[in-house]
């Protein structure tokens, strides 16, 4: 048997990333599903990637987001809570919604919260996607990072990660104990809206890469050996358009949304087409309600 190369991808030119130093300028190199290297001096070996993406003017990449975005109750974030849907064909959509609304964001991690049977976890895995889910029981499936909630408390893997009303806040509550985002009652699925609801914009942009950390997936930075969760920001769009001097991922997340998203080293959204997850239509559902 063959083994299965893995994708390789180089994304150079007038680009800048969001490392561990800050902002720093050069080229991005990844191997499958990992960052294998970053620089300012370009090896030209890499340059015999599958994908090359060059950029003649300015983009800034940063790590991806993860946030608890709505998984049953998406139609109705912002709204009044509903009963959710049992109906395996309405979860399934349901899910597969949020997941596309997620990526072409910038979410590369999304948080859904599971039901008791693990419904939205089975609609992850069987669809060979990555996410986290938190539940009440396990629900370990391929593909799925499992948080479970014990008496108000979160565990992942053995670990307490801390007490759901102290580790979980929303754009207008960031305090130094958040470690995850709760956006379900947000009716905008952008992080540009998040942040424009935030007093600490830059404690939101770290707490939108903590569960990476909280996980062990890694550090939260764009830099060698992280995932290659990536969103990059175009800045010849007039809207990102800012002086180099003031180059900041804050700045840039406030200002609009990414062209280009990856989620494990696969490109799953660019220049508005959804390449990952193709957004269902819910509304033979939601008609119904």
């Amino acid at each position: 048997m063959v083994a299965e190369m893995s994708l390789r991808t180089l994304i150079h030119g007038e680009v800048y990333y969001y490392g561990s130093k800050g902002v720093e300028k050069g080229f991005l190199f990844i191997d499958g599903s990992k960052i294998r290297d970053v620089g300012e001096e370009l090896p030209p070996e890499y340059e015999l990637s599958e994908l090359v993406l060059r950029y003649e003017k300015p983009a800034i990449i940063v790590h991806g987001f993860s946030a608890l975005v709505p998984g049953l109750e998406f139609p109705f974030r912002g709204l009044d809570p509903v009963q959710p849907p049992i109906d395996e064909v309405a979860v399934e959509k349901l899910v597969l919604a949020s997941l596309s609304a997620a990526y072409a964001n910038g979410v590369t991690l999304p948080i859904l919260v599971d039901t008791p049977d693990c419904k939205v976890s089975s609609v992850i895995s069987r669809h060979g996607l990555t996410a986290t889910v938190i539940s009440p029981k396990p629900c370990a499936k391929p593909g799925v990072y499992n948080i479970l909630i014990e008496e108000d408390m979160l565990v992942y893997n053995d670990k307490v990660i801390g007490k759901w009303g102290e580790v979980v806040c929303d754009p207008r509550s960031i305090g130094d104990k958040c470690l995850i985002l709760d956006t379900r009652r947000e009716h905008s699925r952008s992080p540009q809206a998040w942040f424009s609801k935030s007093d600490n914009p830059g404690s939101l942009l770290r707490t939108l890469v903590q569960p990476y950390r909280v996980l062990g997936l890694d550090s939260g930075f764009v830099e060698r050996g992280s995932l290659a969760d990536l969103v990059v920001y175009d800045l010849s769009d007039p809207v990102l358009s800012l002086p180099l001097s003031k180059l900041s991922p804050v700045v840039v997340a406030m200002r609009g949304g990414p062209q280009v998203v990856f989620v494990g080293g696969e490109v799953a959204f660019e220049k508005g087409e959804h390449l990952l997850v193709q957004p269902p239509s819910i509304l033979e559902y939601i008609a119904s309600l």
